[in-house]
C-alpha cells in the first residue's frame, strides 16, 4: 500500500498494468487519466486513493501476488516485444500473464527455468548481484575439454575485458569430444556461461537452466508453467530476510 504520492508510472507498474516504459508510453498517448484529469507528463505523482483510468478502464488497486516457474523452450526469444519473426515468450503464454515480468533472461539458444512474477520486487531481489542467488546449468559443450583451464577460470576470470565471478562446476560425463557440465553462478551476465568457453575454444551446443536461487525446474517440460510451491517461497522469504537481518 502507497500512502505516499509517487510517481504514477512505478504506481501502476506495481498494480500490473504494464512496466514503467510502457505506462510512459501510454501517457504520451493521452491513454492515462487522474481524478478524471488527462496526465499529461510521467512526472506526475498519484497513490491508491486517487481514481486512475488506463485504456478507459478503471484501475484496481488489489494485488495479490503470484509467482510462477516457467520452461522457457529452446528458440524463443525473452522479451515483451516482436522485433522479427521469431516467438517471444508471451506468445506462448496465457493472454493474462501479458503484463507479468520475468527474472533470469535467458537466450535464444538456450532453455529451461524463468521465474514469472506481477510483482517487480520479487523479479528485482533475484537479480540483483548482491543477493548472489544460485543459478544452476547443465551445459553441453564440444571440443578439446582442459579441466585444468576450467578449474582455474573457476576461480574467477577477465573474459574478453569482462570480469566474472567464481563459479562452481561438475563434470556429468564425457563422450569423445562432447562433455556435459553442471555449473553454478552467483551472477547472470550476458552471454556468461558462452563467453567462458569460448575463450577455452569450445562450443556450447546445449544449455539448460535447473534453478534459479531456491526454485528448481524438476521434471517440467518446455513451455510448461507451474505455481511455486509452498516451500520454494518460504526459502525464497528466509533467504532474503538473512540478506537484510
Amino acid at each position: 500500500m502507497h500512502n505516499k504520492k509517487i510517481r504514477i508510472a512505478k504506481l501502476l507498474s506495481y498494480y500490473n498494468q504494464g512496466s514503467r516504459r510502457e505506462i510512459e508510453k501510454l501517457i504520451n498517448q493521452k491513454k492515462i487519466y487522474l481524478n478524471n484529469n488527462l496526465v499529461q507528463s510521467p512526472v506526475t505523482f498519484a497513490n491508491e486513493e486517487d481514481r486512475i483510468i488506463v485504456n478507459d478502464k478503471i484501475v484496481v488497486f488489489k494485488k495479490e501476488i503470484e509467482v510462477f516457474k516457467f520452461y522457457k523452450p529452446y528458440e524463443v526469444i525473452c522479451s515483451k516485444n516482436k522485433q522479427d519473426n521469431k516467438k517471444i515468450i508471451y506468445e506462448i503464454l496465457d493472454e493474462k500473464f501479458k503484463n507479468f515480468i520475468f527474472a533470469g533472461r535467458l537466450d535464444f539458444k538456450s532453455e529451461g527455468l524463468l521465474i514469472l512474477s506481477n510483482t517487480s520486487d520479487l523479479t528485482r531481489n533475484l537479480e540483483l548481484p548482491k543477493n548472489r542467488f544460485e543459478r544452476k546449468y547443465e551445459v553441453r559443450v564440444f571440443g578439446f575439454m582442459n579441466i585444468d583451464i576450467l578449474r582455474k577460470k573457476s576461480q574467477g576470470c577477465i573474459v574478453d575485458g569482462i570480469k566474472y565471478r567464481p563459479f562452481k562446476f561438475k563434470i556429468k560425463s564425457k563422450i569423445k569430444k562432447n562433455t556435459i557440465i553442471e555449473m553454478i553462478l552467483t551472477e547472470g551476465k550476458k552471454n556468461e556461461i558462452r563467453e567462458i568457453f569460448k575463450s577455452m575454444n569450445l562450443q556450447v551446443n546445449r544449455l539448460k537452466r535447473l534453478s534459479f536461487g531456491p526454485f528448481t525446474l524438476g521434471n517440467m517440460k518446455p513451455g510448461e508453467l507451474k505455481k511455486l510451491t509452498k516451500k520454494e517461497i518460504v526459502n525464497y522469504e528466509n533467504y532474503i530476510g538473512n540478506k537484510k537481518g
